[in-house]
């Protein structure tokens, strides 16, 4: 039961992307016809009457595992003259269209049309239309001035926005729908061993978990919808991997989320909250720094240290801890480079493969949200156009951590 698969990235869309071993998926793995989707643990034979639903599970269910995606979320963008918005698959049947709220719901053909992966309006549609120049600072509506990113907009960098406001997730819409999971690269798909294996076996024993993250803002929240308290009110990928584990483990877990909006591996490794993170003593561990690292020797050792003292301080204070090093989505190019992103994920890979401890896991959310970024827009992915994940994107860490920890393969042999 807890085997870990999980989907890298594909050729034209993605999902997760974890360092796995051995490609183990119905079929074979091996792309070709052999695939049978209907060995998916998630895949519906009857779509047809499918009506929409979102429950705690379904939000967190990695959707490469079967046949149907919720709330997919995105914008209708203008850009280059061009109004039209981008999914990553293309659809067999939309089940539903709603608003940044996921109270409204849209109707196909007076407010959108899809054709393949692409929406667009027709006359009189009800859906906003996001304005690539906004993410310029370039005619930002007015309701969103200049100075604040908490009630506008602040200059990041030139030409880019950073804000925490509607001027984004205020266009976002959602789309369920049903997709063919054929249409995924199964040569991406890989299994975990035993890494968590401790973890496994207090899942199995149904032993309640004492769970800590660790981290920056990312981890701390920020710019999920729960956190910053506007609908739909989407936790941060912290507490949605503690449902995750309660839903598919049946066990209790205790947070405790230690992240720092702002700060970095450096700030980490300091006594004082090396000290904290061991008086918790956790049993799982999830430490995620890397996006405010561009200055934290990501060349040399300097970032790789900082891991390894978080690393040996939780094994010494709980020798049965169970940890996942997360690297974290892009940022956007102004905020950080992809080579920096790169030396950040092979830091956290050599240190998954050189640590004398046990239990130690690595799980990336770069390659994938990268690969994301060539059908959509950052704006898309991020909630504050600069290194916030949005509601989408959290999901989406935490379906990544949990096909670390859970084999849904097996769930539908149960």
């Amino acid at each position: 039961m807890i085997k870990k698969l999980s989907l890298l990235f594909g050729l034209l869309f993605v999902f997760c992307f974890f360092a796995g071993c051995n490609n183990t998926t119905p079929g074979g793995g091996n792309g070709d016809d052999a695939f049978d989707p209907t060995e998916l643990p998630y895949y519906m034979e009857d779509t047809s009457n499918l009506t929409y639903s979102y429950s705690e599970e379904e939000r967190l269910r990695p959707y490469w595992m079967g046949n149907v995606i919720y709330n997919e979320q995105l914008m209708v963008v203008e850009k280059d003259g061009v109004v039209e918005g981008h999914l990553l698959y293309n659809p067999i049947r939309i089940v539903s269209v709603r608003d940044w709220t996921l109270q409204t719901e849209y109707v196909e053909g007076v407010d959108y049309v899809v054709n393949g992966n692409t929406i667009t309006l027709p006359e009189g549609s009800s859906i906003p239309v996001f304005k690539d120049e906004w993410s310029r600072g370039i005619n930002v509506p007015e309701e969103y001035p200049e100075g604040n990113a908490g009630t506008g907009y602040q200059m990041f960098a030139d030409g880019v926005i950073y804000t925490e406001t509607g001027l984004i997730w205020k266009n976002y819409i959602h789309v369920t729908y049903v997709y063919d999971p054929a249409d995924v690269d199964r040569t991406k798909v890989k299994t975990y061993g035993d890494e968590l294996y401790g973890l496994s076996q207090k899942i199995a024993n149904k032993e309640s978990i004492n769970m800590v993250v660790f981290g920056d803002s990312i981890s701390e929240g920020n710019s999920s919808s729960g956190t910053w308290n506007h609908e739909p009110y989407c936790p941060p990928y912290a507490e949605l991997v503690k449902t995750g584990l309660e839903i598919y483990g049946g066990v209790e877990v205790n947070l405790t989320n230690i992240s720092k909006g702002g700060e970095a591996s450096t700030w980490a490794a300091q006594e004082e909250q090396l000290s904290r993170l061991a008086s918790l003593a956790p049993d799982f561990l999830i430490v995620a720094f890397g996006t405010n690292d561009v200055y934290s020797d990501l060349v040399g050792n300097g970032y790789k240290n900082n891991i390894e003292a978080i690393v040996s301080t939780a094994k010494n204070a709980n020798s049965e801890c169970q940890i996942i090093l997360v690297a974290p989505f892009p940022s956007n190019e102004a905020a950080k480079t992809a080579r920096a992103h790169e030396l950040m994920c092979e830091k956290l890979q050599e240190i998954v493969s050189e640590t004398s401890y046990l239990d130690v896991c690595y799980v990336s959310m770069y390659e994938g949200v990268l690969d994301m970024l060539g059908t959509k827009n950052y704006y898309e992915v991020a909630a504050n156009n600069v290194n916030h994940p949005n509601d989408f994107i959290h999901r989406f860490y935490a379906m990544n951590i949990l096909c670390a920890i859970f084999d849904f393969q097996s769930f539908a042999q149960e």
